[in-house]
């Protein structure tokens, strides 16, 4: 199976699609799938501007609602997680995963699924410690407070991540990185690169702390994530004291690993704040417990916005199209294009950076300049890359791990057991002359028949997890407490065992003559689109309705919960009074 992964999106969605029909037309083969790391913005409409937490004058539709009305249709299957600048409202109403257009599935605020029986688990958002605690208690229309707090990551979702069995069949997506890997890859490299990130990394307190819990426990074979604009290679060796052996399975959890707790280990010391995350007024009580004022920052990101109370103005009094070189160094890391007023043409965008095989002519290849100085691991490894390296990512920035990986079994070998590693791999943002895509190939498990699409099917496991875990999904303030892990994996194991028996109730193949579908309880791999099939809520751009502060009884959510027999608790559709 061929799959392009990409980084932050932003809104490019035209420019990406573009880029993969290029790479096709250069290899002449397809790109089966497309996995996309966050900041998708899937604006519908100018109305989703209020849903999306970034300044009025960042405001830019983007392409991503041709596909929602119809005008276009990805050309691949593209699976999906959010990021820090989503249009929120539209996530929530598919917060259990869902269509949101045409062959563009979102994995949800936490997911599992099979695509040709390869499982790719995601987790959307970004970590920040003040709302890791809480339920999903935001409602449209956000205020300055909720539109920020809707995407930080909860420990509920990751609890529930915490209960799938691992197996090296498995591509994790995050936005954020877990916190450490980035001394796992070129440190000296990522450094020179952003220098800025340095305090961070050398305090470990750049990442997300629950995301290296679920590494740990985990352990796929690849971790893709976007967030702090910068392609960055690591590989993470996994030893025997992590939370699950090789052979995958998961053993009795303790209370840690049913709730992570928000530190793991001594790597994850001091106190976080996510350096890409924007800040948008003062009331954000951990910047000036880390760094002082936001109004007074000390260090330079030449890549960042200082962004402030009247960011969300009509009126911005600062000219923030100026590079600020005495930035705080936690804040977003974003440069003046990346909302430009002007969409970036799709071609200009394509032909900018292909990530294509070390096998290739060099004239089939753009070629980038590059400086020893700014060679990172990737860069490193895709000039000096084995020509016969076939398997992992092509372009060939993991061709170096195959020498980790040889070091690394030959090591265990001798100790009786075989290590597990992760290839991880941050690209960067959706712009040209950015790494923000790239090219791999992986077994498929369960490959469908030549010259048809990929089947994108449920996860059994994660189903029943969702199914046991959903009377603690909490819509207020306060997530409600998980039972003791024994009782926690009895009710997972009753709801596999209840799935494995009677099956789940999705709509039949067969209409009937009235043009209705029957419910039929089956068995086995089930389709996503047996269940969920796309359906357009909000008007699209350009058509009659909606409002800023409009919210939506999703279909699709309202048919996965009909398929688990659980409530709707997300978007319930209005009682008749």
């Amino acid at each position: 199976m061929r799959i392009a992964v990409q980084g932050c999106s932003h809104g490019s969605l035209s420019a990406i699609f573009s880029t993969v029909e290029q790479y096709t037309s250069l290899k002449g083969s397809s790109v089966d799938l497309l996995l996309l790391c966050g900041d998708f913005q899937a604006l519908r409409s100018s109305h989703d501007f209020a849903s999306l937490a970034v300044p009025p004058k960042y405001h830019n539709l983007g392409t991503f609602h041709q596909y929602y009305s119809g005008e276009k249709v990805a050309p691949v299957l593209t699976i999906v997680i959010g990021g820090n600048h989503e249009a929120s409202n539209y996530m929530w109403e598919l917060y259990h995963g869902g269509w949101l257009a045409p062959n563009i599935y979102y994995l949800g605020a936490a997911g599992s699924v099979y695509v040709d029986g390869l499982r790719i688990v995601g987790a959307s958002g970004i970590y920040k410690d003040h709302d890791y605690n809480k339920g999903h208690f935001e409602t449209v229309p956000y205020n300055t407070s909720t539109l920020r707090s809707i995407y930080h990551i909860r420990q509920y979702d990751v609890a529930k991540l915490m209960q799938l069995t691992p197996s090296d069949k498995t591509i994790f997506l995050s936005h954020d990185w877990p916190i450490s890997i980035a001394k796992h890859g070129d440190t000296g490299a990522l450094l020179r690169r952003k220098p800025f990130f340095r305090d961070e990394v050398n305090s470990n307190t750049l990442g997300s702390p629950p995301l290296l819990t679920l590494l740990h426990y985990l352990q796929p074979s690849y971790w893709f994530a976007a967030h702090l604009h910068v392609k960055f290679a690591a590989i993470y060796q996994h030893t025997n004291d992590d939370s699950t052996k090789s052979n995958g399975s998961i053993g009795k959890l303790g209370e840690s690993s049913v709730l992570p707790p928000v530190s793991t280990k001594e790597e994850n010391g001091g106190n976080f704040l996510n350096p890409d995350e924007i800040v948008i007024d003062s009331e954000d009580e951990e910047l000036d417990h880390h760094v002082g004022h936001p109004h007074q920052p000390t260090t330079g990101n030449p890549d960042e916005i200082v962004l402030d109370d009247e960011d969300f103005d009509d009126e911005v009094g600062n000219n923030l199209g100026e590079v600020n070189n005495s930035g705080n160094p936690e804040e977003i890391v974003i440069d003046d294009n990346e909302f430009d007023d002007e969409p970036i043409p799709a071609d200009d965008l394509a032909a900018t950076r292909l990530e294509t095989s070390s096998t290739m002519k060099a004239t089939d290849e753009p070629q980038i300049p590059i400086t020893d100085e700014s060679v990172d691991v990737v860069e490193r490894a895709r000039q000096d890359g084995d020509e016969n390296a076939a398997q992992g990512i092509i372009g060939a920035p993991f061709d170096k791990a195959l020498e980790v990986e040889q070091a690394v079994e030959s090591d265990s070998t001798q100790k009786g057991d075989k290590a597990r590693i992760t290839k991880f791999l941050a690209l960067d943002k959706c712009m040209p002359g950015k790494d923000f895509i790239q090219f791999f190939e992986v077994p498929a498990p369960k490959p469908s028949p030549e010259g048809q699409t990929p089947r994108l099917t449920y996860d059994p496991e994660w189903l029943a997890i969702s199914r046991a875990l959903h009377p603690y999904l909490s819509v207020k303030h306060q997530q409600t407490p998980l039972p003791p892990s024994d009782a926690l994996q009895q009710m997972i194991q009753d709801e596999k065992d209840r799935i494995e028996r009677d099956g789940l109730l999705v709509p039949s193949e067969v209409v009937r003559e009235d043009g209705l579908v029957d419910l039929d309880w089956e068995k086995g791999d089930i389709e996503v689109n047996r269940v969920q099939k796309f359906w357009p809520t909000a008007p699209a751009e350009g058509q009659p309705g909606g409002s800023a502060s409009a919210w939506y009884t999703n279909p699709q959510t309202e048919a996965f919960c009909g398929m688990l027999g659980v409530e709707n608790k997300v978007n319930p559709a209005p009682r008749a009074q």
